[in-house]
């Protein structure tokens, strides 16, 4: 029982270009459109900045022990 695919090959190759054509789909929807270093760092820098704490943060090192 010696049976061969003939269309091996080409059942490769298809499968090979199916899984570029994936993994190139995954990357320019998660990847290709992330923002520049740049505008992450204003972005997260805007976001402390509009940050109030409710209350002060106090310095350990300063208050007098009892």
């Amino acid at each position: 029982m010696n049976m061969k695919r003939p269309n091996l090959r080409r059942e490769i190759l298809l499968a090979l270009v199916v899984k570029c054509a994936l993994l190139y789909g995954l990357w320019w929807a998660f990847f290709a459109q992330a923002p520049s270093k740049q505008a992450a760092a204003e972005d997260v820098a805007r976001m402390l900045s509009d940050a109030t704490p409710d209350q002060p943060v106090s310095n350990p090192s300063k208050e007098t022990k009892p």
